[in-house]
């Protein structure tokens, strides 16, 4: 069957060939040139799991796995039928059923005419090294944890879904999905909940789209969702809906029974935007809008989103400079006894003033420094400025006049939060009974554990404690007889609402009645007219805050309105 192609190969050689392919850990196969197998090698039984009495005299066609189309057989034949080899990665399937991947040479031999007298197939196994090609792949394009795309694949899935969408005429819509409360649900219970319900999440999400759809993970909470050939917003609506409704039942993981809503936001192209970057930037912008908007909810792209998406940035960018350049300022506002007239608190309260974008509003620029971090040496400036200026107001005739500070849920949450309030104490000789820190429920509740142990510690320095915007969060009587709380204020809002809303009137007089029941002191937030002193008074709220008395001043106007 070996041809000597007019050479002179003497036995000895043709001896130790057959010995060579009788060794090779190769696959090899000699087949007639009608294809009927006429010699296999001990490799070809040991990558097979066939014997070579068992194919002998048979077609090849046993080892197809069906993963080929029928033109790859057909391209062998029109390629080795003219006398030239064929080279590829078989697919093929092993004697007991098992796939396999096999490098493959398919060669013709010639006989002394000339003719195609028979063919040689050599293989290797190299499964092992596609499974790992395989999985590189994988990992490369999927999330490990949920199993869907990443942002890898996504991205590429939104390009070609925008090409398509360009040819058809149709739209593109992307969907920017994210967990509402996830870090609490993750620092509280544990990133493996965490994981679970992530797992849960993305499973709920792959249900409300069509299977020619793409759910992707973005990371952490955040996922994409893709929908083609969308002929009008409403259909795209109607998912948003869907999802939402997905997850208003509650999500069982493990022993915990957990309630988890969705912020969504939503843009299409190319109505909204012609890139996937683009189109990604601005879904991931109306979905902070649907947060802000109050969570649980979708909101579509607008193109004012853009303008305040800039501003922020450009206001990121001047913040960071702003404690070094000495731009923010202190304003307080006193809170009054209406017993007495006399101011028993001031509340200091931050300003920045930009060079480039001029007094910007708290609550523009207190979020950016929560964000990045720079709210704790911001307010640990505020705090020592603050302890100055009230002391010195102290030392000029008001020694019981007490500073309110507030404490973001950053700064309380700071490891050196004590040591950054008691170095502040020591360096103004502050009388600590006369700081009152305040503090909003949510920031309490973060935390409850850790929150009880910094708020026992602040106590037993002496410093008091108030639950800022109170009615807005949790307003659980059981973190009230846990945690060493002094006051409560009344959120504003309810404030303002007494007046002509029965529900508003009911909650502050359920609060007033909680305040007197548990020994508390109430102060209420907001008082801008003398209809809402009269309604507080009732109730027995004496302690006021507002603008009917004042609006926050420097410390140096507000020095001159104290009465001594």
């Amino acid at each position: 069957m070996i041809a000597n192609s007019g050479r002179n190969i003497g036995a000895g050689f043709t001896q130790m060939l057959a010995q060579a392919v009788e060794q090779t850990d190769d696959a090899v196969m000699i087949t007639r040139a009608d294809g009927i197998i006429e010699y296999v090698n001990p490799g070809f039984e040991r990558i097979t799991g066939y014997l070579a009495t068992d194919v002998v005299g048979r077609n090849p066609g046993f080892l197809r796995s069906g993963m080929h189309p029928p033109t790859f057989y057909s391209e062998i034949w029109r390629t080795i039928s003219r006398g030239e080899p064929f080279r590829s990665v078989f697919t093929n399937r092993r004697h007991n059923g098992e796939l396999y991947f096999e490098e493959k040479t398919i060669s013709p031999i010639h006989g002394n005419d000339g003719a195609i007298s028979h063919f040689v197939a050599t293989g290797k196994d190299v499964t092992e090294r596609i499974s790992a090609e395989r999985r590189l792949e994988y990992m490369a394009n999927y999330d490990a944890l949920t199993g869907l795309p990443n942002r890898s694949l996504l991205h590429d899935r939104l390009s070609q879904a925008i090409q398509r969408a360009h040819r058809t005429g149709k739209s593109v819509a992307v969907q920017f999905v994210d967990l509402d409360r996830f870090k609490l649900i993750n620092d509280t219970l544990g990133h493996n909940i965490g994981d679970r319900l992530l797992i849960e999440a993305a499973t709920r999400l792959r249900h409300c789209l069509r299977a020619t759809d793409t759910v992707a993970r973005l990371g952490g909470d955040e996922f994409i969702l893709i929908q083609e050939d969308v002929g009008h917003p409403d259909v795209v609506e109607q998912v948003a809906h869907k999802i939402l409704d997905a997850f208003a039942t509650r999500f069982p993981v493990g022993s915990h029974s957990l309630f988890v809503s969705v912020s969504i936001g939503l843009a299409l192209y190319p109505e909204d935007a012609v890139g996937p970057d683009e189109l990604l930037m601005r879904a991931d912008l109306a979905m902070y809008r649907a947060k802000e908007a109050g969570r649980n909810s979708f909101r579509f792209f607008e193109p004012d989103m853009d303008a305040n998406a800039m501003r922020t940035l450009t206001l990121e960018v001047a913040i960071r400079g702003a404690l070094e350049n000495h731009e923010f300022a202190l304003v307080y506002q006193p809170i009054i006894d209406t017993r007495t007239h006399r101011p028993i608190a001031v509340e200091a309260l931050l300003r920045w003033h930009s060079p480039d974008h001029g007094t910007v509003p708290p609550d523009h620029f207190i979020p950016l420094l929560e964000e990045n971090g720079l709210i704790v040496p911001v307010a640990r400036w505020a705090l020592r400025e603050a302890l100055r200026e009230v002391h010195a107001m102290q030392k000029a005739g008001q020694p019981e006049l007490r500073l309110a500070f507030n404490l973001s849920s950053r700064q309380f949450r700071h490891v050196g939060l004590l040591q950054d309030i008691t170095a502040a104490l020591d360096e103004a000789d502050f009388p600590p009974h006369l700081l009152e820190l305040e503090l909003t429920e949510s920031a309490l509740m973060d935390n409850p554990e850790a929150s009880a142990a910094v708020l026992e510690s602040l106590r037993a320095r002496g410093i008091r404690v108030a639950v800022d915007d109170f009615g807005t969060g949790y307003s659980s009587l059981a973190y009230l007889l846990r945690f060493p709380v002094r006051t409560l204020k009344i959120d504003r809002s309810f404030v303002h609402g007494m007046e002509h809303s029965r529900e508003a009137a009911t909650i502050v007089r359920a609060i007033a009645s909680l305040a007197t029941s548990l020994g508390l002191e109430m102060v209420g937030e907001g008082v801008e007219n003398l209809a809402q002193l009269a309604l507080l008074q009732e109730l027995g709220c004496y302690q006021i805050q507002g603008f009917l008395f004042s609006r926050p001043v420097p410390a140096s106007e507000l020095a001159t309105r104290l009465p001594n």
